[in-house]
């Protein structure tokens, strides 16, 4: 019976420790960081780890009207694609990480993320139309 109450007990003071609450995230410095979310297609997102679990990048495949040309597709709502990168060391995505974005593509895609020298690795992409696709490779630096 005293197992039972210490039980009880330890589970009340648990459950009374936790504070749910919500924090609206509006005025100035959010509305970038709202536009992202809002703008993110989430199941092309790509994770990749690099240097055997030294680094970790997120991929994230946004479409992007404020890079778009406003005579881009007219009469559609096609617009250009951007990525935003994250890069964290040891996956530990508390302590922060480094942010780039790579803009202004049509019909982007991704064709390999490979490492160089670290903290430095690349970022191959493929884009363009159909009948006119190019490749471009991107350098880029991670954390120290």
């Amino acid at each position: 019976m005293r197992k039972l109450i210490l039980i009880l007990m330890i589970m009340t003071i648990n459950c009374q420790a936790q504070k749910d609450k919500i924090i609206e995230m509006t005025g100035e410095g959010y509305s970038e960081m709202k536009y992202i979310f809002a703008r993110i297609v989430p199941e092309l997102t790509i994770e990749k780890e690099l240097y055997k679990g030294g680094m970790y990048v997120t991929i994230f495949l946004m479409t992007d009207p404020k890079v778009t040309p406003e005579d881009f597709s007219p009469g559609t709502e096609q617009f250009l694609d951007s990525y935003i990168v994250s890069i964290t060391e040891d996956g530990d995505h508390y302590t922060g990480s480094k942010l780039y974005k790579i803009e202004g593509f049509v019909n982007a895609k991704i064709l390999e993320i490979k490492e160089s020298t670290y903290p430095n690795f690349t970022i191959k992409i493929e884009y363009g139309e159909f009948k006119n696709r190019k490749t471009k490779i991107f350098k880029l630096k991670g954390m120290l």
